[in-house]
């Protein structure tokens, strides 16, 4: 049975028609997961030695968007008060349920031996002034949902004494 062209237009029509309502889902769907929000929950020092600072920062990420997902990769530029100390990856999945806040950690070790010779100070005078520390952590993280992948940026920062368990977060 052949359709009349008046029905080939009313399908086409149709077909336009679901495809806009589609794409117009997606998008408001998007627009929400942009409106994340990655809160500070706590960090666990691991380890503080002259060659090893290690530690474990556990965020929550809030996702305001009725999809579910898989951050894929994540890595993190961190600086010190400024200056470049170290690049960091991780490439652990991990889910983010839709409508809710999901728990997130991320572990962090690097040398601070040489951190400190690149910020021109040494580990005692950095911990006698921990509140002048800041620490900012750059972090790009990629989102998979299904076979669709997303960049999510967010900047963590506070300052070295909030960090080790003493007083509120500075940012």
């Amino acid at each position: 049975m052949a359709l009349s062209k008046t029905q080939k237009n009313y399908l086409i029509a149709g077909a336009i028609g679901i495809v806009t309502l589609a794409g117009a889902l997606v998008y408001l769907q998007y627009q929400k997961l942009m409106q994340y929000v990655i809160t500070f929950r706590s960090v666990r020092i691991k380890s503080i030695t002259p060659t090893l600072f290690s530690f474990d920062i556990f965020l929550n990420f809030e996702n305001k968007s009725n999809l579910s997902f898989k951050i894929s990769s994540q890595s993190y530029d961190v600086y010190v008060n400024d200056v470049f100390v170290t690049r960091l990856s991780n490439s652990a999945e991990t889910s983010i349920a839709a409508n809710s806040v999901s728990p997130m950690g991320l572990n962090i070790s690097f040398n601070p031996q040489q951190a400190w010779k690149k910020l021109g100070l040494n580990a005692l005078t950095a911990l006698k002034n921990r509140d002048g520390i800041i620490v900012k952590i750059d972090m790009k993280m990629r989102v998979k949902i299904g076979p669709i992948g997303i960049n999510i940026p967010y900047v963590y920062q506070d300052s070295l004494k909030n960090m080790m368990g003493v007083g509120q977060p500075a940012v």
